[in-house]
């Protein structure tokens, strides 16, 4: 099981997005992955059609060693997708409720998550603080997307090195994800930087503004069932290809195959429920 932690110490870098539709990929992928929202405003939890609910993260951070297992698998709720599972968020998460930056690893080993999933991601708030440092203790690497502009590139070598200076026993930064791409030749500078900044961790592939994501993210969509053919499901597709070593052809057939399913249960759905609509019009 790989757990990942998803950081960027700067906010606006797009972290919920890819964690969401990366999640979704994978599940649709035929893996079976479960999300962490670690972030107060809980936008993961909401984007996957869950919103916030009790238990959460944040009661299992305040659980003591022997209620944490249990509050872990009762917080644990469903998605639209069925490989596809989340722990939310709560408002009132902070850092204050983080009384030992290790209860999240051991609460995972307690409940050996690793039976039931083969992916886990955990969604951060910008900053590198005790929550952070839940989510990175608990991890096994770091993904980490980002914008390309300056003061971003910059601030990712600080936070490498914070990150090895204040939890030197957790996850590390394994790829660098290029986000909002323009293909312009200041962003291909930007990114040639960070190639030689960071060797090899920064992805081939760079996920490209694209305003489907506002409207899966507005309209509560999954992007690889409702906008498959948009520019931004080929790149997140080409995307879990890079991250995860998988057969990119392969991938593409198994979200048409999930896709074409959806489309028929969500049409038989609509069939039953518009023939139980005539039939209480027809008694009245």
């Amino acid at each position: 099981m790989r757990i990942i932690a998803v950081l960027n110490h700067k906010g606006g870098v797009g972290k919920t997005t890819f964690t969401g539709c990366t999640a979704q990929a994978l599940a649709l992928s035929g893996f079976r992955v479960c999300v962490i929202d670690n972030d107060s405003q809980h936008n993961l939890s909401t984007l996957l059609g869950v919103g916030a609910r009790s238990p959460s993260i944040r009661d299992i951070y305040r659980g003591t060693d022997e209620k944490a297992p249990e509050l872990m698998l009762r917080a644990i709720r469903k998605t639209d997708l069925p490989d596809l599972h989340i722990i939310t968020a709560d408002k009132y998460l902070c850092d204050a409720d983080i009384h030992d930056i290790h209860m999240l690893k051991r609460t995972i080993s307690a409940c050996r998550l690793e039976r039931f999933y083969e992916v886990i991601m955990i969604d951060n708030a910008p900053g590198l603080d005790r929550l952070q440092g839940a989510a990175i203790s608990a991890a096994h690497e770091i993904f980490v997307p980002t914008e390309l502009r300056q003061f971003a590139i910059d601030g990712l070598v600080e936070m490498e090195q914070t990150i090895a200076e204040r939890y030197p026993d957790g996850g590390r930064i394994s790829r660098i994800i290029p986000n909002f791409y323009k293909n312009t030749k200041r962003q291909r500078a930007f990114i040639a930087a960070l190639r030689r900044m960071f060797p090899a961790k920064v992805t081939e592939t760079s996920i490209p503004v694209d305003s489907v994501f506002d409207e899966v993210v507005t309209d509560g969509k999954i992007l690889f069932l409702h906008r498959l053919y948009s520019t931004g499901a080929a790149y997140y597709l080409k995307i879990i290809h890079e991250l995860f070593n998988l057969d990119e052809e392969k991938v593409w057939e198994q979200v048409m195959e999930k896709r074409t399913e959806r489309i028929r249960s969500e049409a038989r759905q609509r069939f039953f429920e518009q023939r139980e609509r005539n039939r209480q019009s027809d008694e009245a």
